[in-house]
């Protein structure tokens, strides 16, 4: 177990130590400083727009609505490239630099190998989101200062949710924890697609396209696909809104988890039985 969590570090330390792993640190970031500055000078526009659903803006306009609102103009879209940019790019890059071998020339198996790796993206996926987490809160407060309440208003959400500043802060980061939890499928796919003879760069392009093809689908107003709805990927993420409810869902929140995970980890195992089959010598 010591010699696991030792190889775990140093699998983290080498994917810390690429500058590529921050590209979506500084996305995140630049994005979140752009609706920062646009929603500044729209600042009347939204008080108007919270005022109508709370009656409330001076106390629901807070620095944790504000934060919530950058969340969901920046997490799902932004979320899949950066998480799909390293996943693909953690073993795939390994071959294509040839360090793959000399990894394997270890004392260490390839199934240990592979999930050392796959956890590693997972830890990496957590960093991100409560990195964005953070910092929409942290513009949040640079906007609005300490204290308030908590308006959650969302399409995907059946109506306004008011949380008071401690309850808020605690869905608010429970949220990011479950958001990152939620996007293993994002992640599986990525893995499994870099376990294969393939290029970085389709293996982090093809995960891009698969969801985003999938929100498409989602968002098709027609009656026909009301059947093929809950089985998409889209639907099952946006589950990790049932944290702002007043009364959570359970049931249905560890359902899409349920769903969520065990797609992911499917594509870790089918990644790990390619990977079995290969050659790595040639």
């Amino acid at each position: 177990m010591i010699s696991f969590i030792h190889q775990l570090g140093w699998e983290l330390y080498r994917m810390f130590a690429r500058p590529r792993t921050y590209i979506g640190f500084g996305i995140f970031l630049l994005f979140e400083l752009f609706f920062y500055l646009l929603w500044s000078r729209e600042k009347s526009g939204i008080e108007k727009f919270i005022n109508q659903l709370s009656g409330g803006a001076e106390e629901y306009f807070s620095a944790i609505t504000f934060g919530f609102l950058i969340l969901i103009a920046t997490m799902f879209l932004l979320g899949v490239i950066s998480v799909s940019l390293v996943s693909g790019d953690i073993v795939a890059k390994e071959t294509e630099d040839g360090n793959l071998r000399l990894l394997l020339a270890r004392p260490v198996s390839r199934i240990r190998l592979l999930t050392i790796k796959f956890i590693s993206c997972q830890i990496y996926t957590l960093v991100l989101f409560l990195f964005v987490g953070v910092s929409a809160l942290a513009f949040g407060v640079m906007s609005r200062g300490w204290g308030g309440g908590f308006l959650v208003w969302a399409p995907d959400l059946p109506k306004v949710s008011l949380f008071s500043w401690g309850e808020g802060l605690i869905r608010y980061f429970g949220s990011v924890v479950v958001f990152s939890l939620f996007y293993l499928p994002v992640s599986g796919i990525a893995f499994c697609l870099s376990c294969l003879k393939i290029k970085p760069a389709a293996a982090a392009i093809i995960p891009v396209g698969v969801i985003l093809a999938d929100s498409i689908l989602h968002k098709i107003p027609l009656p026909i696909m009301d059947d093929f709805r809950p089985y998409l990927m889209t639907e099952r993420i946006n589950g990790w809104l049932y944290i702002f409810y007043e009364n959570i869902p359970w049931a249905k929140l560890l359902e899409s988890a349920a769903w969520l995970v065990g797609f992911g980890l499917s594509g870790f195992v089918l990644g790990c039985v390619v990977f079995l089959r290969r050659d790595i010598k040639s």
